[in-house]
């Protein structure tokens, strides 16, 4: 019975890792609610959003300060600075 009970336990998370590895990247590039905005802008926001994503923290930071400065918009500066708060929050919770 406990040895039923390790294997059903090890498949359910072999298939979770599987699922986890399995999903696809984000397109970068496709537009979202920013749509309006400089594509520059948005682009190293997309970028910014996908490394923190991936745990790159320093390349996210680096995308973010480069969107906060090309956003014209309070509403983008806003959304990109709390964007930026929470990644430098993760990176000084690794530290």
């Amino acid at each position: 019975m406990k040895k039923k009970l390790i294997l059903l336990c090890v498949c359910l998370m072999a298939s979770w890792f599987i699922a986890a590895c399995s999903k696809k990247p984000p397109d970068l590039k496709q537009p979202g609610i920013f749509s309006g905005y400089g594509s520059n802008c948005q682009l190293n926001l997309y970028q910014g959003r996908a490394y923190a994503a991936q745990g790159r923290f320093e390349l996210a930071k680096e995308h973010l300060l480069l969107a906060l400065a090309q956003s014209g918009d309070t509403e983008t500066r806003r959304v990109v600075a709390n964007e930026l708060k929470a990644v430098e929050m993760s990176i000084l919770t690794l530290r």
